[in-house]
């Protein structure tokens, strides 16, 4: 009996060649996008999770408060590590990391690189973390300053053949570290770059100063604890906050800042942190839900499609199930006899699929901003998920029609009357809605992410972004000759102006906690600063709405001349920006001075965040991490030649890196393009696939009702006439689908959108254009079969069966 149901079902695929097409392909692009994102699931969810101990370890993050708001970061002070490690029996080890701010510079002989993974760590890095070394001793590797290990990869850039231990690389063209140690490549799935580690005692220099480790407040790097096995994190976290009280909390109260410390476990620091100072942008747990969601409805939609079209052509099987029955077949042979027919077909989609996966790939992997790959080690794992893949969809997409063709009662059957049977019609169509329900809620979240990110990219900012160039001065040494080089590039033709700043919009930005006048210290303001020199706010376009700007005619703004923002003026008690001009400002910890001028605000933070009080100082050079440029914009690139050329003749040491501001400022909001990209995407998918399904029921409906077309147009129905009467009931499936997905739509979006501080609203029409796209793609999937039908020959018609 087997042999004979898997010849006739191989008879039935041959015979129905569209319907096998149909079902084929739309399982075969469902299985496709879920294959995809699986793969993509799997790589966020991998990140951190190749360290030994990552279950036990912890990152130590700030939760705090101040007058005016709350202090959320991910940097602690950089003596807590080795504090609490020896304070508290259930840490086993403390580690510290110092990434850089920028980039270093490293160097070895004419071999000259900007590295952002350029890490200062603690000696005992190897005890917590999985960062094995294939070179070198781990216990001796980073514990004397000036010391560096390497990653494989990292080696062969600086020391290609040569043998790189005992060798010197200098960072920033002043300080020279011994490579101790060859590292593996640390994997991409983690939440920070890592490809040199030196000793952290290195920054005990001139590098960050002789006490920088012994500070025991104010965050400055990240600390992480590997706590002994079994140990609950909630009783090491219950004692830290006496653990502030003892060491800084006098400090702290005289500031009136609170601080509440805790734990953050390390495998969920990727998808569910999103503090200030992040080492590295994270990912998004929601994200992930979405894209599964997303992963699963677009499979049932191609699971519906088969139940669709299986039970819609049940009258072309009916008679071969009568057969059975009266033959002694019984109804759980039968259904074994269509789940099987079911499961070929999912087989030869999953064949299709895995031969489509691999080219589709480099695409998906642009669109989503990774690097994924089908890795030979993994092949095993996945072989075995796409098999229960298969099985899953198999049964999900064939139980149904099987129990639906297997209760023919054969008296029924053999008369000829089943293909009257209304059974499965009712389900047909509910299964129909769903599917455009769930297309047209992805096309209403694609149009509104599409919306919400041209508000972002074209939103005024405050300030002038477009035809600046940022250079970064990331060098003491480059700094030292800042005067110098910006009389060079005031000097090139196509420059307008020329500052600097300690930092850039859209970049980390330094905070100080201010006592505006009038106030005690208990009440001093956590503000945002920037240490800039005079000719910021021209370079920049800054609006200057009291007072005025910084200026080389009066020397005293250089030691307390202060100027703020709005947000900062009424934050401080003052009605208007005019009442701030003149008040006089200090900071907790250092110089005093008066508000010279207020700027208007100004967003120097991505539009998640509301605009926060900011004060811009004048400091000396070498605050300046950043010099900026703003240039004509008829001519960039010979602009930036010359740029170049002006940096070689006063740094012919550094490599010479830039970028435009605007594009800096647009990165911060490279997830929502990768999830604009894979929205819009996937929307077209499932749009393709219902699609697929409608044109097979569009196809069926027309056969079955070949007479009724024939009698119609003998009658005198025009052509128009007809079609409308095809296109109606799948239009009415359409609107139906409408009125349940834009709801549950502009619900979800509504709750994305309100993720960003700044953002727009959903427009009505754009909901509407939605569906009016889904009837428009709906009536177009219909209408050949339609027109086809309803321009055939009457007399062929009436002659049809």
């Amino acid at each position: 009996m087997l042999k004979n149901y898997v010849k006739v079902a191989f008879r039935t695929l041959r015979r129905q060649k569209a319907y096998a097409f149909l079902n084929i392909a739309g399982l075969t692009v469902g299985m496709v996008c879920c294959l995809l994102i699986l793969l993509y699931v799997q790589d966020e969810l991998r990140y951190d999770r190749h360290h030994e101990n990552a279950g036990h370890i912890y990152r130590v993050v700030l939760d705090g408060s101040t007058r005016n708001g709350l202090l959320e970061t991910a940097q602690t002070a950089p003596a807590w590590g080795p504090m609490l490690a020896a304070q508290y029996p259930e840490v086993v080890q403390a580690v510290r990391f110092k990434p850089p701010n920028q980039k270093w510079l490293v160097n070895y002989q004419d071999r000259r690189f900007f590295e952002k993974g350029f890490v200062f760590a603690d000696s005992s890095v190897f005890d917590v973390f999985s960062f094995p070394l294939v070179r070198g001793n781990p216990e001796t590797a980073l514990v004397a300053p000036f010391t560096v290990v390497l990653t494989e990869t990292t080696a062969r850039k600086y020391f290609g053949q040569e043998d790189p231990i005992g060798k010197t690389l200098r960072l920033d063209n002043t300080y020279d570290f011994t490579v101790t140690g060859i590292l593996k490549d640390v994997p991409r799935q983690s939440h920070f770059e890592v490809t040199l580690l030196a000793s952290i005692t290195s920054l005990q220099t001139p590098i960050y100063g002789d006490n920088f480790l012994q500070q025991n407040i104010g965050p400055a790097l990240y600390t992480y604890l590997l706590l002994q096995p079994g140990t609950e994190p909630g009783v090491l976290d219950a004692k830290l906050p006496s653990f502030v009280e003892e060491h800084i909390g006098t400090q702290l109260a005289s500031f009136g800042v609170e601080m509440r410390p805790y734990l953050q476990p390390l495998t969920d620091i990727h998808l569910h942190s999103n503090l200030e100072n992040e080492i590295a942008p994270n990912g998004d747990a929601g994200t992930i839900y979405a894209f599964s969601a997303i992963a699963l409805f677009i499979l049932l939609i191609a699971c519906i499609n088969f139940m669709n079209l299986a039970t819609a052509r049940s009258s072309q099987r009916a008679r071969e199930v009568g057969m059975r029955k009266v033959l002694g077949a019984e109804r759980g042979q039968l259904v074994g006899q269509f789940l099987g027919e079911s499961m070929l077909m999912t087989l030869a989609a999953l064949v299709l699929a895995l031969a489509l996966v691999w080219p589709l790939l480099p695409l998906f992997n642009t669109l989503a901003g990774k690097t994924l790959s089908l890795a030979p080690a993994d092949l095993p794992g996945y072989l075995f998920a796409l098999l229960a893949l298969a099985v899953f969809v198999g049964l999900v997409a064939g139980s149904y029609p099987a129990l639906f063709l297997s209760s023919f009662r054969p008296i029924t059957v053999l008369k000829g009357s089943a293909s009257s049977r209304s059974g499965g019609a009712l389900l047909r169509k509910g299964l129909v809605v769903f599917q455009f329900a769930i297309s047209i809620f992805l096309m209403i979240g694609t149009a509104v992410v599409y919306t919400q990110l041209d508000y972002l990219h074209n939103r005024s900012l405050g300030f002038e972004k477009e035809h600046v160039v940022v250079m970064q001065l990331t060098d003491p040494q480059i700094r030292t000759q800042y005067q110098a080089f910006r009389t060079r590039v005031e000097q090139v033709p196509g420059v307008v102006a020329a500052s600097a700043s300690s930092s850039a919009p859209g970049g980390l930005v330094g905070t100080a906690l201010i006592l505006p006048e009038g106030v005690t210290d208990e009440e001093s303001t956590l503000v945002s600063g920037y240490a800039v020199d005079h000719d910021l706010v021209e370079t920049l376009g800054l609006t200057v709405v009291a007072g005025r700007a910084f200026s080389r005619d009066h020397a005293a703004d250089v030691t307390d001349g202060f100027m703020i923002n709005e947000t900062a003026a009424r934050t401080f008690g003052w009605m208007t920006p005019e009442d701030a001009v003149g008040r006089s400002i200090r900071f907790t910890n250092g110089p005093e001075g008066h508000v010279i001028g207020v700027v208007h605000d100004f967003h120097n933070k991505s539009l998640r965040q509301n605009i926060e009080p900011l004060i811009l100082t004048m400091q000396n050079e070498q605050a300046y991490q950043y010099l900026f440029a703003r240039i004509r914009p008829g001519d960039p690139r010979g602009t930036v030649e010359a740029l170049e050329a002006a940096w070689q003749a006063v740094f012919p040491a550094y490599v010479f890196e830039y970028s435009f501001l605007d594009e800096d400022f647009n990165r911060l909001y490279a997830a929502e393009d990768q999830l604009r990209n894979l929205f819009s995407g996937f929307a077209l998918v499932a749009i393709l696939i219902a699609c697929l399904g409608l044109f097979g029921l569009a196809s069926f409906t027309a056969e079955q009702r070949t007479k009724e077309i024939g009698v119609r147009k003998v009658m005198g129905a025009s052509v128009g006439s007809i079609v409308l009467l095809l296109s109606k009931a799948f239009s009415l499936f359409v609107l139906l689908a409408f009125v349940v997905a834009a709801p549950l739509a502009y619900l979800t979006m509504s709750r994305w959108l309100d993720g960003f501080a700044y953002h727009t609203e959903i427009n009505l029409l754009t909901v509407l254009a939605a569906g009016i796209g889904a009837l428009v793609i709906a009536w177009l999937t219909v209408a050949y079969q339609a027109i086809r039908a309803a321009t055939a020959d009457p007399v062929q018609s009436l002659r049809y069966e």
